[in-house]
Order: C-alpha cells, then sequence, then structure tokens
C-alpha cells in the first residue's frame, strides 16, 4: 500500500483497497512479476480506491484492458479482475485458443491465469469455463465481492443503473424495478461479504404500501391513481437474504471455515427506501461539503482544477483532491457546520503564519 493513502480504522475504502491488493498480490509466488487484466467495469472499481503505481508495487508489468488489442507476455501469469459475465468469460477463453481440428494449442496470450470476480460467479459460467480448452491454464478462480463504490470511509453507493430513483418509484418504469433491486442488492451483498459479518435483515413497510404486482394495474395509468407505495424496502430485504443464504452455502462447502456463517459477527442491517424520510432531498445542509458541493464544480465529485500565477507571472493548470485519505484537513471538517468550519479555517490560518516566520514576512510585504 502506498505510503501516501493513509489507513482508516474500519474503512471500507481500505477494506475494498486490501482485497484487490491482497489478489493481486497472493495470486502468483513472491517476487514473480504478472500482467493484470480487466475489464471496464472492475478497472473502475480498482481505480476508485486505487492509484495505478500502487498496483504497479505488486510486482505488476502493466495493467490491460481486456477489450483492447493487447501485448502478449506468454512467460508472464497474468491476474484477471473482471465482472462475472459471459462477454469477460469468452475473453479468457479467447486469450489460450486451441485449433479446434487438432486441439493443439493456438495461441496464448500469458503462461497461466488467475481469475477474480468482482461479484457471484454463476454456475452455467464456471461450467462454461471448465469444459473450455482455457481451463488446462487456469490456475485459480475466486470472487472477490467488491461491487460497490465507498465513496467515504463508512459511506458507500449501491447505485443499480443511472436513474434508479427513476427505476424504482416511477409508475412508468416498473419493468425496470426487478433489474434495479437485483443489482443493487448484489452490491450489498459485497459490504457484507467485506466487512465479514452475519446480519440478520430487517426492512421498513409503510402504512399504505402494496406488492408491486397489486399496484401496477392502478399505476399503469398515472401517478393520479396511485394509492399505496411500493415495499421497496421488502423487496429488497427479501433479495439481501436468498443472495445471503445463497453465499453462506456455497462457503460453507468449502475448505475455508473463517467464511463459514457460524464464524462471522452477528450484526443487523436495516433496509429503508426514501417513503421513510421524503424531507431530506427538500432540505439544505449548512455543513462544510454540502457547500462545497454547491459551489464548486468538481471533477468525479472530488477533484478540483483550478489555475495559479507563478512568480514568472505564467499561468498553470493545478488539481486539488478532496479526500478522506489524502487531505486530513477536509477529513476533519467536511461533516462541520460552515461557521464552525470558517473559525476553525481562520485559527489554523493564523497558527500557521505564528509558526513560520517565511510567511509572516511575505504577509508583510
Amino acid at each position: 500500500m502506498s505510503g501516501s493513502e493513509s489507513v482508516t480504522p474500519g474503512s471500507l475504502i481500505d477494506l475494498l483497497r486490501q482485497r484487490i491488493i491482497g489478489a493481486i498480490s497472493t495470486a502468483t509466488a513472491p517476487g514473480k512479476w504478472r500482467v493484470v487484466v480487466a475489464d471496464r467495469p472492475a478497472l473502475k472499481i480498482v481505480s476508485s480506491v486505487l492509484q495505478m503505481h500502487s498496483v504497479l508495487e505488486q510486482n505488476v508489468v502493466t495493467i490491460q484492458l481486456i477489450t483492447r488489442n493487447r501485448q502478449p507476455y506468454p512467460d508472464m501469469d497474468a491476474v484477471y479482475i473482471l465482472v462475472p459475465c459471459a462477454d469477460s468469460i469468452s475473453r479468457v477463453i479467447d486469450d489460450f485458443r486451441v485449433d479446434s481440428r487438432t486441439g493443439e494449442l493456438q495461441h496464448r496470450k500469458y503462461a497461466r491465469a488467475h481469475l477474480f470476480f468482482t461479484g457471484a460467479l454463476s454456475d452455467t459460467l464456471l461450467a462454461h469455463l471448465r469444459s473450455s480448452p482455457a481451463a488446462r491454464y487456469i490456475k485459480a478462480v475466486a470472487e472477490l465481492y467488491i461491487e460497490y463504490n465507498p465513496i467515504e470511509s463508512r459511506v458507500f453507493l449501491t447505485t443499480p443503473s443511472e436513474q434508479p430513483f427513476y427505476a424504482l418509484y416511477s409508475p412508468h418504469a416498473l419493468n425496470l424495478v426487478s433489474r434495479d433491486l437485483d443489482a443493487a442488492a448484489d452490491r450489498l451483498l459485497s459490504v457484507i461479504v467485506s466487512l465479514g459479518i452475519r446480519p440478520y435483515i430487517r426492512y421498513y413497510r409503510p402504512l399504505s404500501s402494496a406488492p408491486y404486482e397489486a399496484l401496477e394495474p392502478s399505476l399503469m395509468s398515472g401517478y393520479g391513481t396511485a394509492t399505496a407505495c411500493p415495499r421497496i424496502a421488502e423487496s429488497m430485504a427479501a433479495l439481501i437474504q436468498q443472495k445471503l443464504n445463497d453465499y453462506y452455502s456455497h462457503e460453507s462447502n468449502t475448505d475455508n471455515s473463517t467464511k463459514r456463517p457460524e464464524t462471522l459477527t452477528p450484526s443487523v442491517v436495516i433496509v429503508l427506501d426514501r417513503s421513510v424520510d421524503l424531507y431530506s432531498p427538500l432540505l439544505h445542509e449548512f455543513t462544510y461539503q454540502a457547500l462545497v458541493h454547491d459551489l464548486i464544480d468538481l471533477d468525479g465529485g472530488n477533484t478540483y482544477t483550478y489555475t495559479l500565477e507563478s512568480t514568472d507571472g505564467q499561468s498553470q493548470s493545478a488539481e486539488a483532491e478532496l479526500s478522506e485519505q489524502k487531505d486530513p484537513i477536509w477529513r476533519q471538517l467536511r461533516h462541520w457546520n460552515i461557521s464552525e468550519v470558517s473559525q476553525t479555517l481562520a485559527d489554523k490560518f493564523e497558527k500557521l503564519l505564528k509558526d513560520n516566520f517565511g510567511m509572516q514576512a511575505a504577509k508583510q510585504v
């Protein structure tokens, strides 16, 4: 782990980072060079918590995108980090191509393959891998459960689509509900597995509620006829419990006793939906973090680009990243009320001037 990336106890960011680095660093023998191959969704997860140099420090020669025309490294093992989908599986198999008539190896990009999937790999896809000519070159298959986006140490997103609120609540998007709920449940499962907990699932049901099946006839005719709120939290809770049961069943049949349900920490997961609090989206927060997002255009939600003028009068572009790992002041003050932040920053600046003689002289000039 890079020295510039500080560790926060219990941080989801650190847990995700450790799972990825652990997969890359332990896939091959210590000191042996390797190649990392990823698809776009997996690469997005990796880059959200790791800088490229942190990956390359794990004896990695290069990071390759599986959808591109890649340079072969037939003498090195490849560590694949992929979403568990048919397209990625087909591309792995194609990296170890065999002549269909003779059965002889026709093309091999890497010496061996170590496959790590961001979520659960279906039995169908696993069977496809096992029956393929590439099977003899696959040395490991594992599920990392890293399909979530930790935007802070204790805040994460399970965003299943570009417009999840519309998909879950609009009467004109009932065909999208199951898809988004299933995707969000997969991502929440990743969080639960990463935390190493065995949760009891509890959920909120509105007083005026109904299953989607009962709502559908009235909702299809417009908002005005809707009289009940869909049981989103209840549906999500049922999906999470089902996926957890499948996960526990799978792990109970493995040799890894540390992942069996009885060895995990008991916890409670409470599933809520927006109907429990309709007012928060309409309120304005007076925190430092809210003010920054209101007034500044941040690239990627956390990077501020501005212009600096050097001593010789030349202008140059600079970036400031608002990251709890890299900016201790941001980590300390982001959730404070703006009035407290103003006073604290003024005090810190005065202390900086007092402790730095050179800055005092510059201020006087």
